[in-house]
């Protein structure tokens, strides 16, 4: 099944027309903070990953930042030249999803099939880059993750759908032919979420195989933890990582958990107390002994604010 950006587009209005085409006309270029169109309209939003412009019931654009707290997945890119990425909803807790104006924007786009530009910063301040990935549509929304199919560069999509086109619980069938190549998913997944090679090893040897919150030394219950989300090289840096087991590594990326960056002790989410968890509070993060290779304390201030944003 082929699909065809003209075609797509082709029933918005024509400042709607014109915003995406931006996107498109860009596509794979780095460009500065985007400007707004002559006729006003912003492409995208320096407060929201999710631009919904005023007025119209779509969103415009997504926006991963170097700083955001989510885990967005880096994209794949297929070989017609049109990809997949994962982009995490804004709203930590995937319950919550409708809660956010933004995210009901998204499930829009995908329910009537109208594209979104999107965009992936790649170069910090002071002089940030973004990279721009193109147009894609929103296929599927799983676990806090919408799913967006890019267009090539010739405006067309022709990877299959997978997984449908809403959230209804889809049917799983067994196929045992299948097993080995679900395993080499599954340790890919174990492989990525442990941290990718280099900046695995280097958090292990910083932290001595030791969790830094946990007393665990167990290597496969370890994982290289970011403190601002995975985007590239620039983030796989020691100072941006925590050695932590795996479900502490699961509770910092939700917001559950935090450091203090001035007393380097655990803050916990009000949701923790009264929990197995509950006993993390104010607990001291152990260090690295190597002082240029703990974490940077602004990371941390940084990504406790998000946290603690989120609490209620």
């Amino acid at each position: 099944m082929t699909t065809s950006l003209e075609k797509t587009i082709a029933g918005l209005s024509p400042s709607h027309r014109e915003a995406l085409l931006w996107f498109h006309q860009r596509q794979g270029q780095d460009v500065p903070w985007p400007q707004p169109l002559a006729d006003g309209t912003f492409l995208v939003n320096k407060a929201k990953g999710i631009h919904k412009p005023a007025g119209l019931q779509y969103a415009l654009s997504v926006r991963e930042s170097l700083s955001g707290p989510y885990d967005d997945h880096p994209p794949e890119v297929h070989s017609d030249g049109s990809w997949t990425y994962r982009y995490f909803q804004e709203q930590p807790d995937p319950a919550k999803r409708d809660s956010m104006f933004t995210n009901v924007a998204l499930l829009k786009c995908r329910d009537d099939e109208v594209p979104v530009g999107v965009l992936r910063q790649v170069k910090a301040k002071p002089n940030p880059q973004y990279r721009v990935l193109g147009l894609a549509l929103v296929r599927e929304w799983k676990d806090g993750y919408f799913r967006l199919e890019g267009f090539s560069p010739a405006g067309t999509i022709s990877q299959p759908e997978v997984g449908g086109t809403t959230d209804d619980k889809q049917e799983d069938v067994f196929n045992p032919e299948n097993v080995e190549d679900a395993r080499q998913r599954i340790m890919s997944a174990i492989v990525r979420r442990q941290g990718q090679g280099k900046f695995r090893t280097e958090v292990l040897n910083a932290y001595r195989n030791r969790c830094a919150i946990s007393t665990c030394d167990v290597p496969a219950a370890l994982e290289a933890a970011h403190i601002f989300p995975y985007l590239g090289m620039d983030t796989n840096v020691v100072t941006n990582g925590l050695l932590l087991r795996a479900d502490l590594h699961g509770l910092l990326d939700q917001g559950l958990i935090g450091v203090d960056p001035t007393s380097m002790r655990v803050v916990i989410s009000p949701q923790l107390k009264g929990t197995d968890y509950g006993n993390l509070e104010g607990a001291t993060v152990k260090l690295p002994v190597k002082v240029e290779q703990r974490p940077n304390q602004a990371a941390l201030a940084k990504h406790l604010a998000w946290a603690r944003s989120t609490w209620k």
